[in-house]
């Protein structure tokens, strides 16, 4: 039935049904009373009248407003509406679908546990256990395992594999109980030319397939004894459930993938690449350490997308979320009423790259059962207990693992497990010639988006960017060269446009002297003066009012760079 929400005011979170009026007030005899002095006694009145709501304001002091407009008299309430009275909200639901009631059905109840009525045995069984396993994968990878697994289970198979591919050539995607499997190329076909499900002796194949398409793989089983025609009918359910199931992860995560590109050309940063690169071709643990702001995150991506398991998922945990988040998705959460389960981090990236970022603030007690879990290769599986998974752990940290181990940020056991390949992300006061490269590609970003001409900096703004220490390392970069390209579209940025902190060259306001000041001031005059004159020296002196000798001598102790441009 419909139902009033307070969402603010003093009676904030209350929900009160309307089965024929409620009155607003501030007296204690009102419906729902309100202790609130800009509320009068009798404020407003909320009633259902032939099927329609009505508010009517009862002639308050400071009136009943409905969706930001004051009402005169009365006005019909619409599902989503607002009513404000005093400081109170108050959000009109309309009629739900579904409702509790104390009514009892007519004839005997009968009441038996789930588990009693769901198949324990036979083809049935094996049809329900392999579509619980299949709608709780949560990638690709963890879809073609599961099929095999639950295929090799309900046929009683020695071998079982799920493969992609054509009839040309098949890609190994999940092989339980053996390193291979040979496939004769003759139920190959059957399975892919003409969606045939086959059994021969021991050898049993059917197509993987999702509504409206052609198959895309074959689930495949061997064992000693000939195949019947049960298994052959259960291994042809499960080709299409695993089909479809597949098809639905896909969906799910099918997002168009970010174009990865690392930007520079200096000897740290070449030095950094080639690193990176020799990290994503092996399947150790990354470990990416360095200051805030050094794209360790981006370098992860790189890696992922540049390594064996770029097709599968990428999961990022932050470690710097509060202690019960970081648990909750490193390791799931059971269901409760109204709230479904959510898998945990290292199911959802089987198959991929998990991603631990700012490592050293991981809680210890959620570190030591993670390393234990990562230890094992399993994890927490939403039915209970643990499975297997096969995962690649990237971890971002502000140190080396073995610092923060002997300063106590991080536990020994976690550090261990995350033992392998450990790269320095590098400052970018150490990488000055990659300053400008960074700067036109992150406002070229920028003004692609709004259809815009990318600004171009001048030589003196151009100078002083490569000067300046960068504390906030690329990510200060890139706000700087966003900001400017939404400013300064298409037109060149001069020294006097960059922020102030730029400008100076990170010298903290009150350690300048008077000096310093100054010639601050004399150089960007001299830089302002040179852009007016555009690059001619003898306007650009006469502008400052000094002569061509003096201006030369300036230029060179202030290091400008001229630069003639045409008009």
């Amino acid at each position: 039935m419909p139902a009033l929400l307070l969402l603010s005011g003093p009676a904030a979170g209350l929900r009160r049904e309307v089965t024929g009026e409620v009155i607003l007030g501030r007296s204690p005899s009102c419906d729902i009373p309100l202790e609130d002095s800009k509320v009068s006694r009798r404020h407003a009145r909320i009633a259902i009248e032939e099927g329609t709501a009505r508010v009517s304001d009862l002639g308050s002091r400071n009136g009943t407003i409905v969706n930001g407009e004051r009402i005169e008299a009365e006005a019909v309430l619409l599902p989503g509406d607002r009513v404000q009275v005093g400081d109170t909200t108050v959000l009109f639901e309309p009629p739900t679908r579904a409702a509790l009631t104390e009514r009892e059905d007519p004839g005997d109840l009968q009441n038996q546990p789930v588990e009693e009525l769901l198949p324990a045995v036979g083809p049935e069984a094996s049809l329900y256990g392999a579509g619980v396993a299949l709608l709780s994968a949560t990638s690709e990878a963890m879809v073609l395992r599961r099929a095999a697994e639950e295929l090799a289970r309900g046929v009683s198979a020695d071998k079982a594999a799920a493969l992609l591919g054509g009839t040309e050539g098949l890609l190994t995607a999940a092989v339980v109980g053996a390193e291979q499997v040979e496939v004769p190329r003759s139920l190959v076909r059957g399975a892919l030319e003409r969606k045939e499900a086959s059994r021969k002796g021991g050898l049993l194949c059917a197509p993987l397939l999702a509504s409206g398409g052609a198959p895309f793989g074959i689930l495949y089983a061997e064992r000693p004894e000939p195949f019947t025609a049960d298994a052959q009918r259960v291994c042809a359910a499960l080709g299409r459930l695993a089909g479809e199931a597949f098809a639905a992860v896909r969906a799910r995560n099918e997002t168009e993938a970010p174009q990865i590109a690392l930007v520079g050309s200096s000897r740290q940063f070449r030095k950094t690449v080639e690193q990176i690169r020799r990290a994503a071709a092996v399947g150790d643990p990354v470990v990416l350490w360095g200051e805030n702001g050094t794209g360790r995150l981006l370098k992860a991506q790189y890696i992922h997308s540049r390594s064996p398991r770029a097709l599968g998922p990428f999961v990022v945990v932050d470690c710097r979320k509060p202690a019960v988040q970081v648990e909750e998705e490193l390791f799931g959460r059971a269901s409760a009423a109204g709230v479904p389960p959510s898998s945990s981090a290292l199911l959802k990236a089987d198959g991929g790259t998990l991603v631990l970022r700012q490592l050293e603030a991981i809680p210890r007690h959620t570190a030591e059962r993670l390393a234990r879990l990562l230890s094992r290769k399993v994890a927490p599986a939403r039915a209970g207990g643990e499975e297997p998974v096969d995962l690649r752990v990237i971890a971002t940290c502000h140190a080396q693992p073995g610092a923060l181990v002997s300063r106590g940020e991080l536990d020994p056991e976690l550090a261990r497990a995350l033992q392998g390949v450990e790269v320095e992300s590098i400052a970018l006061k150490d990488m000055k010639p990659d300053v400008p490269m960074l700067f036109d590609a992150f406002a070229a970003k920028v003004a692609r988006a709004r259809r815009k001409e990318p600004p171009t900096l001048s030589p003196d703004a151009k100078r002083l960017l490569v000067e300046y220490a960068w504390p906030g390392n690329i990510e200060e970069l890139r706000g700087v060269a966003e900001r400017l390209a939404l400013l300064y579209a298409g037109t060149e940025v001069p020294a006097l446009k960059l922020p102030p902190e730029v400008q100076e060259g990170g010298v903290p306001e009150a350690a300048k002297t008077l000096a310093q000041m100054i010639h601050r001031l004399e150089r960007d005059a001299i830089s302002e003066a040179l852009r007016e004159a555009r690059g001619k020296k003898i306007k650009a002196a006469a502008i400052l009012g000094i002569s061509r000798p003096t201006l030369d001598k300036k230029i060179e102790d202030y290091q400008l760079v001229v630069e003639k441009r045409r008009q």
